[in-house]
């Protein structure tokens, strides 16, 4: 085991996640999406609001450490989906970064404690009735940790932890 003193276990404890990684959903065809998505991604900083499209659509916040002579690894936070423009829901989430409003508690520690490694994914989908099935579908696929509400998971008391509000 790792030999580390007090104060960074106490620091190590905020960084922990679980995640859940079952191939089930993953090949469940219910889940299965048939509209071809171009899916680009940007850090999540101030200056990058400019590079958003004012169009509807889906959007994804991925952490992702960038360790020199190491191959690109990606850790799926949030998926979201906005009726509004992805440059509006963008704008909001800086925001929330700030603690403005009244941002969700896990929205807004994924926010700040991985604040330079945030990738914001975006796929414009220009049918907005569309847009709220294919959340729903990735929802289910991915589960993902920050979300609170998964359309079909019925998550047993002892994974609760990981789902809380």
């Amino acid at each position: 085991m790792f030999d580390i003193d007090f104060n960074l276990k106490g620091q190590l404890v905020l960084h922990i996640r679980k995640f859940l990684l079952y191939p089930d959903f993953w090949e469940d065809n219910n889940n299965r999406i048939d509209l071809l998505m171009n899916w680009q991604q940007i850090q999540f900083t101030t200056e990058n609001i400019a590079h958003v499209p004012e169009s509807h659509g889906l959007y994804c916040f991925v952490v992702k450490p960038s360790i020199p002579n190491f191959f690109e690894t990606n850790y799926l936070f949030y998926i979201g989906e906005t009726q509004r423009t992805l440059k509006v829901r963008y704008s909001e989430y800086l925001r929330d970064q700030k603690g403005l409003g009244k941002p969700r508690p896990k929205v807004f520690e994924m926010l700040n404690l991985y604040k330079d490694y945030i990738h914001f994914y975006y796929a414009v989908i220009e049918d907005n009735n569309l847009i709220e099935g294919i959340e729903s579908k990735l929802l289910n696929t991915f589960v993902p940790a920050i979300n609170t509400k998964i359309p079909n998971a019925r998550i047993n008391p002892e994974l609760l932890n990981i789902y809380e509000q």
